[in-house]
C-alpha cells in the first residue's frame, strides 16, 4: 500500500455554512497566491454536528508528491 505524502498545510474550518464558505474561498485564493503552481490545493465539504453548520477541510501538497 503506497503511503500518502505529508501535506504542506492542512486546515479544518467548522462553523456556519455561509461564513465557512466565504473563508474557504478567501483561504484558497491566498494559498494559490502564496504557493502558485508548485502545489495542489484540495478542499472537501461535509455536514457538521449542528444544524446550519459545515466542516471544510483544505489540504495543500507539493505537486510532485501526489
Amino acid at each position: 500500500m503506497p503511503t500518502r505524502p505529508r501535506p504542506i498545510l492542512a486546515v479544518r474550518l467548522i462553523g456556519l455554512a455561509d461564513v465557512v464558505t466565504a473563508q474557504r474561498a478567501a483561504l484558497v485564493a491566498q494559498l494559490t497566491t502564496v504557493y502558485g503552481d508548485r502545489v495542489t490545493c484540495r478542499s472537501s465539504t461535509h455536514h457538521a454536528s449542528h444544524t446550519g453548520e459545515i466542516r471544510v477541510y483544505i489540504t495543500v501538497t507539493a505537486k510532485g508528491d501526489t
